[in-house]
């Protein structure tokens, strides 16, 4: 029989099975445990201390390592052994070598006393980075010393569990006062806690009832010994054979566990992180037992064809929404398109890419929310992402409830909801319902400003009847004077009814058409030749070579030998018989002759006299002209006609005609066969052209200006019609300031009615309530406060209103909040590429529709802080919906399939594009909009690249390390802005390396120390800014002004480079990369003891070796200041499409701009930026290295989006966040007016100039 996904999903989190540290801890692993056993094992008075330390949760610090300690320490490390086997003995020496064997052996002895003390306090640190590391993510301090520890086996179903699980865990935190001691200093933030997963797991095995059984405690003063631990946890029925010990052993003196059931006490101390919870599993056993689910877990698990039948159904019932958004903070197009879609369509998910203010737009969804009485829960499993939120709520975040650990902040929960309470009965004074209406009235007149707008970019981008639209005709074309050269080809053209009847697509494919083929040349030489020679227009088609050849040379012989003129005075009929005399000579009679020439000559002679007459013309005739019979062959009869006309009349030039028709017969033929090809349209723009022309100069320039000439008129027309509209143009900067104002009042409102309509609500429902003074009481308490659970049990109703926005991690969504469907109205999922799809259901089920944010191309998740189990039945028969949901990891893995989505696209956190273009190329496709560079750099890099000479050796490059060392106390002494640091490894055991290495700079440099220590703990604004050094598997979420790599890979002892690149090399590995290359704000500055060549990643099965290489081939170039391989390189990842050319071939109005600019002095460049919505044109100061003046045209503005707002509003609103002064300049203005557009543009360049 098939299983539930729910009964898969909570055998992934495995929190009560096998892998669980609090259950069984297999072996103490350095960087995650610390054995104290080891240390203290038969010191009879330290052990002594030690207990006492942990039962009465003494005050002042407990030493583990100290110099004064080290006797005793190394005497159970049995370093003795170690130093028999390298010490001389000197008992077998000569006396005078006594002396230096004794030496050298001291000298090993001080080495390798000082190298086991460095060891075990390098073990100490190392844990407490790893604790502090695992805190920064997920706000849980999870560090407590194990002791002491119960082995043995309990049943779970038919199987047995084994346990090696700590009894008692008590809180405490490490403190390093100097380079040589070691403490643990009680954790007074926490109680000491009876193993809350072994007690739970025994009473599962057993089915015990502890709902009553007290697990925490102040101290341990009250049982004054494990015996007596135990003693009370056998009063519960949890039986743990426990037999007295003074000692403390090391944790592998003892055997594993056997199976054959029952728990005993072994007497170990380990220092170690200790996960607690298993509040997820806790609500799967519920929603699987009582088969529990809702819509979006429906969406999200069932096969598509329930899926959508139940959205048809669900689309059916939908209630009409608020169009309105009520944003606190000012958002950008796409942020703003997100949350209108967000309240329109319920379920969706957001594609975040790095730095596009995914946070920003999650608050603005969360304020939406609460303005229309909605509760909005974020989750998140990095502790960063919801500190931002909370942080940019900003006075909102009143209205937000932040736990991360309930032992620390219960007393922090019912101090926040008294003090609610208390603000909320004052704050219920506001008249929410006139700021709705004023916030109304302000989108009213938004949405007048945004009309004209719109009337103004219809009127321009309209495309008109003619196949243009305004816009496109005002830069393809120009005004003309009456007194050009080009007006008498318009007045022509206008004349001309085929032209006049053309569109731009007719006209314009003709004319490509034309010079593409060079026909333009053809036509007006082959024209010009027709009129030239006459006989061109009689020569027979399809003439062979040879026959060309023949008549050629006949007609060449007959000139030679010709003697004389035909004398024409003497047959006085000539012409009359030769035009009849061919048409009938073959069987028709000389009556025929003489009756057609009476009637065409209007010959009144007799008939027998023109008889005789005509008779004797033609014989005279046919003598004559017999030698040119062979021109039958080449010409039609009429030509021939023509050309014996002449001949019989003394026009020698004829026969030169026909030997020039008969020498360029094939070209002129071929010539012909293609023109003979052409359409109307073609041969009217040739005809007219060549008609109107005075030389074949003119026909070029008719042919080059015709199309513009023809935009011309059509811009004169609409000039006319649409004046009004196109007026308006003059008041569009004043528009879009309206528009911004408009907007910023619309934010102080939604701050007033979020806040103000919230405690509406609080107050009608407390004032309604009748357990009203119940709840009051329970948030007025000083001690004894209820599990916030409990109380979210009993009275969330109250705390739901006054807190309407949670912010918690999947766990402690579990932890804090009863399984209640639907109790949220928007469920938030913030880096939900990281979040393991079964532990968001339990969350899901509290939501009515759910939000999925991140980025696919970003980390997927990884099990750093929770074990997870992937076994099942490989035979077990699922549906296909229950294999797909299980075939992916991450909750947007599984999204992106269901629910629509939307994308961010500005990008904020890179201050030079340079440190973004990569990331953009490789991983989005060239999408994300970046704003140029505001300067050159010159003098700077975004990005720097030192080369040392280091070796790859234990999986670390102590070269590298030591510079990373350098270049941070260089940047502590430097630096400007304070800025802030995070360095990033390529695998953990460089991230030990550096961190050891900062350790030491600070112990023997006082000011490197005192710098150290505040970068490390350094918070701004509630968020965490701190030095970080972390590697490529969880940076995710991090941004920091500069980020430093140790890229880690070198030559080893052997000289080759080594290429295990480990995660990297792993399918989706290059994700890591591209997180990693993303953090930087304003500078990444690369350590590499390699060139990217020594990479050799051509066999790479996947795509992370090979994007690493080129990466560092990247760095090289934007460090060099090599803009052309940069450039190469960028195009080598994603091609950008090629700007469209102007319509008519005139230069664009940019480059119009840009000359006459440029003919002023100034320094102009042309469509900045590596993404899309290119500034059109910029102005830049070499003095200041900086740019002036962006020059934004319509017609390139118009083509960056359909939208007038992100258009008008929004993308300027960007670019000018990011350093940059924008003109508007309006292909129409330029069109009317160049001098006068220069003249704006260089007033604005002035202005600038006296600003900056």
């Amino acid at each position: 029989m098939a299983k539930s996904i729910y009964t898969y999903y909570k055998e992934r989190l495995i929190e009560i099975g096998g892998n669980n540290k609090c259950l069984y801890l297999k072996s103490v692993v350095r960087k995650s445990a610390y054995d104290i056993g080891r240390i203290f094992e038969g010191r009879d008075g330290k052990v002594a201390e030690f207990v006492d330390f942990l039962f009465t949760a003494r005050k002042y610090p407990l030493t583990l390592i100290a110099n004064s300690e080290k006797k005793e320490i190394l005497e159970n490390l049995d370093i003795q052994s170690k130093l028999d086997k390298k010490l001389k003995d000197i008992s077998v020496l000569e006396p005078e070598e006594q002396k230096k064997a004794a030496q050298k052996n001291d000298k090993i002895r001080r080495e390798e006393t000082a190298h086991a003390m460095e060891l075990e306090i390098g073990k100490i640190k190392e844990l407490k980075r790893e604790i502090e590391d695992i805190e920064r993510e997920t706000g849980r301090y999870e560090l407590y010393i194990g002791y002491p520890f119960v082995f043995g086996s309990i049943q779970q179903g038919p199987k047995r569990t084994m346990i090696k699980a700590p009894l008692l865990l008590f809180p405490v935190k490490i403190e390093l006062p100097d380079e040589n001691t070691a403490e643990i200093r009680f954790n007074e933030a926490e109680k000491v806690r009876i193993n809350p997963a072994l007690v739970f797991a025994y009473a599962q095995s057993k089915k015990l009832n502890i709902d009553n059984l007290e697990l925490e405690f102040d101290d341990l003063t009250s049982f004054k010994s494990v015996k007596a631990i135990a003693e009370y946890l056998g009063e519960a029925h949890i039986r743990i054979d426990c037999s007295h010990s003074k000692n403390v052993y090391n944790y592998d003196r003892f055997k594993e566990p056997d199976n054959r059931g029952g728990l005993s006490v072994r007497y170990a101390a380990v220092l170690a992180r200790f996960p607690l919870s298993n509040s997820i599993y806790n609500d799967y056993c519920l929603l699987e037992k009582k088969k529990l689910t809702n819509d979006p877990i429906e969406e999200l698990l069932t096969p598509q064809s329930r899926r959508i039948r139940r959205l048809f159904w669900k689309s059916k019932k939908k209630k009409p929404h608020d169009e309105n958004s009520y944003n606190v903070r000012m958002l950008d197009y796409a942020q703003s398109e997100v949350v209108r879609k967000v309240a329109r369509n319920g379920n969706m998910v957001i594609y975040g890419p790095p730095g596009t203010g995914k946070s920003q737009t999650i608050v603005n969804i969360i304020t939406d929310a609460i303005c229309k009485k909605k509760k909005v829960l974020v989750v998140s499993q990095k502790k960063a992402a919801l500190d931002v939120v909370y942080n940019r709520l900003g006075t909102l975040n009143e209205k937000a409830m932040y736990l991360t650990d309930e032992t620390k902040e219960k007393q922090f929960f019912y101090e926040r909801c008294l003090l609610a309470h208390q603000k909320d009965q004052i704050e219920s004074l506001v008249d929410v319902a006139a700021l709705e209406r004023e916030y109304d009235d302000l989108q009213g007149r938004i949405n007048t400003e945004v009309h004209t707008l719109e009337t103004i970019f219809d009127t321009l981008n309209k495309v008109r009847p003619f196949g243009l639209s305004l816009a496109q005709m005002y830069a393809s074309s120009y005004a003309i004077a009456k007194n050009s050269s080009e007006y008498g080809i318009y007045t022509n053209m206008l004349e001309n009814k085929k032209i006049m009847a053309l569109d731009y697509k007719a006209m314009s494919d003709a004319l490509f058409v034309i010079r593409s083929k060079n026909l333009e040349g053809l036509y007006y030489n082959y024209v010009q030749a027709k009129e030239k020679n006459p006989v061109i227009d009689h020569m027979r088609e399809d003439l062979d070579i040879l026959t060309l050849s023949e008549v050629k040379g006949k007609l060449e012989d007959v000139q030679k030998s010709r003697k004389g003129l035909f004398n024409t005075a003497k047959h006085p009929y000539y012409r009359q018989v030769l035009a009849y005399y061919y048409e009938i000579k073959d069987g028709k009679n000389l009556d025929t002759i003489v009756h057609m020439a009476k009637r065409v000559g209007k010959i009144h002679d007799s008939d027998a006299k023109i008889r005789e007459a005509f008779l004797e013309t033609a014989a005279a005739i046919e003598s004559y002209v017999a030698e040119y019979d062979c021109l039958h062959r080449v010409l039609t009869p009429d030509g021939y006609l023509a050309v014996i006309d002449n001949i019989l009349r003394g026009n020698t030039s004829y026969i030169r005609h026909v030997h020039d028709a008969l020498d360029n017969y094939i070209s002129m033929r071929d010539v012909n066969k293609l023109l003979e090809s052409l359409d109307d349209t073609k041969l009217g723009i040739l005809n007219f052209a060549y008609e109107t022309s005075r030389s074949y100069q003119n026909y070029e320039e008719i042919l080059e200006k015709l199309l513009i000439l023809r935009i011309y008129h059509e811009v004169l027309r609409y000039e006319e019609e649409c004046k009004d509209e196109l007026g308006k143009t003059v008041d569009f900067a004043n528009i879009t300031s309206r528009i911004e104002k408009l907007k910023e009042q619309q934010l102080v409102i939604a701050n007033k009615i979020c806040s103000g309509k919230n405690s509406r609500e609080y107050d009608a429902l407390y004032e309604n309530a009748k357990n009203n003074k119940d709840f009051l009481y329970q948030i007025s308490k000083k001690q004894k406060y209820w599990p916030i659970r409990k109380t979210m049990e009993v009275y969330s109703d109250f705390v739901l209103a006054l807190f309407p926005c949670w912010l918690l991690s999947p766990e402690n969504v579990s932890t804090f909040l009863p399984l209640i469907k639907n109790m949220f109205d928007i469920v938030i999922f913030d880096e939900a590429s990281q979040v393991f799809i079964e532990s968001t259901i339990p969350t899901i089920y509290r939501g009515k529709n759910i939000v999925v944010a991140g980025d696919a191309k970003q980390l997927r998740p990884s099990a750093t802080f929770m074990k997870r189990y992937l076994g099942g039945d490989p035979d077990a028969q699922d549906d296909y919906a229950v294999q797909a949901a299980l075939e992916v990891d991450s909750l947007l893995d599984l999204a992106v399939s269901r629910y629509e989505s939307a994308n961010l696209t500005y990008h904020y956190r890179s201050h030079y594009q340079e440190l973004i273009a990569f990331s953009n190329n490789a991983f989005y496709t060239g999408g994300l909009r970046i704003a140029p560079n505001i300067s050159r750099n010159v003098g700077t890099r975004p990005i720097e690249r030192y080369k040392v000479p280091g070796k790859w050796v234990d999986r670390k490059n102590v070269v590298e390390a030591k510079r990373v060392v350098d270049l941070l106390s260089e940047i502590a002494k430097t630096r400007k802005n304070r800025e802030t640091i995070g360095i990033i490894t390529f695998n953990s055991e460089q991230q030990t390396c550096i961190a050891d290495m900062l350790d030491k700079e600070a112990a023997k440099n006082p000011e490197f120390r005192s710098f150290l220590v505040e970068e490390t703990h350094r918070k701004e604004n509630g968020e965490d800014v701190s030095l970080f050094i972390k590697n490529l598997e969880n940076v995710q979420g991090d941004e920091r002004d500069i980020i430093i790599f140790s890229i880690g890979y070198a030559p080893n002892e052997l000289g080759r480079v080594y290429t295990n690149f480990g995660s990297l090399s792993a399918e989706g590995g290059e994700n890591r990369l591209n997180v990693a290359i993303t953090r930087a704000k304003t500078k990444i500055i690369v350590v590499t003891s390699i060139e990217p060549e020594d990479l050799k990643v051509d066999t790479s099965k996947n795509l992370g070796p090979k994007l690493l290489a080129k990466y560092l081939l990247y760095v090289r170039a934007v460090a060099a200041g090599n803009q052309n391989e940069v450039s190469a390189i960028l195009s080598e990842l994603h091609s950008e499409p090629q700007r469209p050319e102007g319509v008519t071939g005139i230069a664009s109005v940019t480059d119009q701009m840009k000359e006459r600019l440029e003919k002023l002095g100034y320094v102009v460049d042309t469509n900045l930026g590596s993404s899309a919505g290119k500034i059109s044109l910029a102005v830049y100061s070499p003095k200041k290295d900086r740019y002036l003046v962006g020059v934004e045209l319509d017609l390139d503005a118009y083509a960056t989006s359909d939208s007038v707002l992100e258009r008008d509003v929004y993308r300027p609103r960007f670019l000018e966040s990011r350093g940059w002064t924008l003109l508007r300049v309006w292909c129409r203005d330029f069109w009317l007016s160049p001098a006068k557009v220069i003249r704006s543009i260089v007033s604005a360049i002035e202005k600038a100039e006296k600003a900056k």
